[in-house]
């Protein structure tokens, strides 16, 4: 085994063992909003932002509906329902039967001891201004269909009961413990769901879309109607549409450079040859995404799968070298494949000095990807590839054209870019990324319509030095958000303080509800009901409870479905909650807010970063160029450097111009496509400034090819579905043409025969 091969197999080996050591389950990420992420936010640490994210986009909620005079078969529906998705692999857990479910239970035997200290806001607000409708209230209680349900000797104002139902989605129907709800003429049931890691290797057992059309047949064949939502949905969709064109592209690139490969070449090795140095140039990216961040998203994947337009580079033009007649000449070639891979990687891997995943994510894959492919090409190439020598004669056929027309046009795309940039506009919109399917928004929509407090994606955040002052800074939130409720700006809201005030608060309402204990109110509802004094005496003495502190924890471990989640935990010196918004019909982001309290819109919060990301590339595209272009100058000298780089910043410049005149508003995507144009077109410009004579010919097909297929592979990105990555393949596909063109006409200044 010659050295050279010895150290391409240390070099995997290496790569091999760290990924491994590295490797982590959910190293290939789906949620989109975990893109967001970044470090300049001090107070939303990155594990705070994970947990709420992965709240929303692990949870999904099945609705069976049916006509209201088939409550009572709803339910027996709800529970075969129930059975089913308990049985699916593509949920880890369903819950349905909150009416008597243990956690429901739990939390009443832990709090009913603390009856006296816990009041409904309504019960609140009666005993501080009109105590006497509280006595009312319960003699028609007593009187009425209710009566018998009064606990008159620990509960005899019912206010433990209406504390822990106030917060409570509580039906009129309760068939064999799961609630039936009613809207006008529907009834309907809900099913709360926690979905398993979004399955990316398309298994039927674990679909998430296969289970719904099953079950909406289901629903359908028994005369109901089955609606489901939830972010697992859209991720599953979005994956598998991420999925397909990554396949379409990689079939195509297949495609395009066998066909090339054996029209130019006339040999499957170099077609086999070429295909080894593209997959061991996305492994190599792979891996150093594993070994360097742990991860990496779908997204930058199917971006960074373009590392094989450039690594392909490197194969088509070292085999074309080996075209020519005599000896291999490998060393003319070698300092053009290493001045290419220094200059690409340096474009590349400064994105991962950005604090922004997507573009860390996308930095790193590409450099690794290149130096593995680069590796592939002169540590195996020399002895593998062995073809027939061929004479080119492709450049004495181009037209000699004075150096002036190139010099013009390049000029040309500059002023061109600097015209377009006074007309710039951007977009960050959500929406770039995902575009439902009409069958998803129909089913939110339906659901929407049936319920009225599904968790927003706008929320506020609160966090304070221990729980108790979270609890304080939650309890002055809810008196702003109770105002907003009555303006009707949102429908509701929901933390932990609506089950669990803070302790000033607690004392507070002790004292409210034994000073009314001990007056004549609560005595005479006792006389009324016919009691004797001694019997009165005895029955208000026992009211007398003391006060007990709560251990917030002990509450946390037998919470019910609606509370989990809304506490975050501790780190960091600091303790976090949740309180969700239900039903926002007005901004409410202006809301002035005591410190401590953030609100939280993760839309605007993702476009805002999208934004921030896209200028730092933009400002670091100059910089770059700046960067390439004194590594060219160490190697080739002022005159050639100036030159070299020239030709892709003409490129650039041109594709951003094109883009922006024909009316589209920049984003990440334009731009992060801008710096692989940049790499793209460096590659071809250092080869076609820097080959010789002699290699001309040689030069000039290899980089056709390697245009072609770059063109053919990743420019018909334009046409996928999901628009951001669309707009990444249009700059590429535009990008790719002026490259090819501007190199063309390189060419064709440097004479015949030069």
């Amino acid at each position: 085994m010659s050295l050279r091969v010895t150290i391409w197999f240390f070099f995997v080996s290496a790569l091999m063992v760290l990924t491994v050591l590295r490797y982590q389950p959910g190293w290939l990420q789906t949620d989109i909003l975990l893109l967001a992420e970044s470090g300049s936010d001090s107070v939303s640490s990155a594990n705070i932002q994970k947990k709420v994210s992965q709240q929303l986009q692990s949870s999904i909620i099945w609705i069976l509906v049916s006509d209201k005079s088939k409550e009572q078969s709803l339910a027996r529906y709800t529970q075969e329902l129930a059975n089913k998705l308990s049985a699916s692999k593509a949920l880890v857990s369903v819950e349905y039967r909150w009416a008597n479910s243990d956690k429901y239970k739990e939390e009443w035997e832990l709090l009913f001891p603390l009856r006296q200290q816990l009041l409904s806001p309504g019960d609140r607000k009666l005993l501080y201004h009109w105590p006497e409708e509280i006595l009312q209230r319960q003699l028609s209680r007593l009187y009425g269909p209710d009566g018998a349900g009064i606990n008159l000797t620990n509960d005899p104002f019912s206010t433990f009961s209406n504390y822990f139902t106030s917060d409570l989605e509580v039906t009129p129907q309760v068939f064999d413990g799961i609630p039936v709800h009613t809207e006008e003429k529907q009834a309907f049931t809900l099913l709360y769901a926690v979905a398993a890691p979004v399955n990316l290797a398309g298994n039927s057992e674990t679909s998430l879309h296969s289970l719904q059309q099953e079950l909406k047949l289901w629903a359908k064949q028994n005369g109901y109607s089955l609606f489901v939502a939830g972010a697992p949905l859209h991720t599953e969709y979005a994956a598998a549409l991420a999925q397909k064109e990554i396949r379409l592209i990689g079939s195509l690139s297949v495609v395009a450079i066998c066909l090339l490969c054996i029209l130019v070449f006339r040999s499957l090795k170099p077609l086999i040859a070429s295909s080894f140095a593209i997959f061991c140039g996305v492994v190599s990216g792979v891996s150093g995404a594993i070994i360097i961040l742990g991860q990496i998203h779908i997204l930058a994947f199917v971006f960074g799968t373009t590392v094989s337009g450039l690594a392909i580079d490197y194969a088509f033009h070292f085999i074309c070298n080996r075209l020519r007649a005599g000896k291999p000449k490998d060393k003319d070639i070698m300092s053009g494949l290493l001045l290419g891979l220094i200059s690409s990687c340096l474009a590349f891997f400064s994105l991962a000095l950005t604090p922004f995943p997507l573009l860390q994510q996308i930095g790193i894959f590409v450099g690794c990807g290149l130096i593995g492919a680069w590796l592939t090409v002169i540590l195996l190439f020399p002895q593998w590839i062995r073809v027939t020598p061929r004479a080119l004669s492709y450049f004495t056929r181009l037209p000699n054209i004075d150096i002036r027309y190139y010099l013009i046009l390049l000029v040309g795309l500059f002023l061109l870019g600097a015209t377009a940039l006074l007309k710039i506009q951007f977009n960050d919109d959500l929406k770039l990324f995902y575009q439902p399917p009409e069958f998803l928004e129909q089913d939110e929509k339906q659901l929407n319509a049936l319920i009225k407090s599904r968790p927003d994606s706008r929320y506020f955040l609160v966090f304070g030095e221990d729980e108790q002052q979270v609890l304080t800074r939650e309890w002055h939130l809810r008196s702003k958000l109770i105002n907003l409720v009555e303006r009707q700006s949102i429908s509701g809201f929901q933390g932990v303080t609506n089950r669990v005030p803070p302790k000033e608060v607690q004392m507070s309402d002790w004292n409210l509800l034994s000073n009314f204990y001990a007056g004549e109110l609560a005595r005479s509802f006792y006389q009324q009901l016919g009691y004797s004094a001694k019997e009165i005496d005895q029955l208000l003495a026992s009211k007398n409870q003391p006060f007990y502190t709560l251990k917030f924890s002990d509450w946390l471990s037998v919470a019910g479905r609606q509370y989990r989640g809304l506490w975050l935990g501790c780190e960091n010196n600091n303790c976090y909650s949740v309180v969700r918004v239900y039903g926002i019909k007005k901004d409410i982001s202006k809301l002035e807010l005591m410190p401590g309290v953030i609100y939280v819109d993760t839309r605007k919060r993702f476009s805002k970063i999208m934004a921030q990301q896209r200028d730092q590339l933009l400002q670091l595209l100059p910089l770059i160029f700046i960067v390439v272009f004194f590594v060219t100058l160490i190697k080739v000298g002022i005159k050639r450097a100036v030159s070299i780089v020239a030709l892709p910043s003409g490129a650039v410049l041109g594709t951003l111009a094109i883009i922006i005149l024909q009316g589209a508003a920049i984003n990440l995507f334009h731009v992060a496509a801008l710096l692989l144009v940049f790499g793209i077109g460096i590659d071809y410009a250092i080869f076609s400034h820097t080959s010789q004579k002699e290699e001309q010919h040689y030069t000039l097909i290899a980089i056709a090819m390697a245009g072609l297929t770059t063109l053919l592979g990743f420019g018909l990105l334009a046409l996928s579905a999901t628009p951001a990555i669309a707009n990444f393949g249009l700059v590429l596909a535009v990008g790719t043409i002026l490259t090819l063109l501007l190199a063309f006409l390189f060419f064709c200044t440097r004479g015949k025969g030069y």
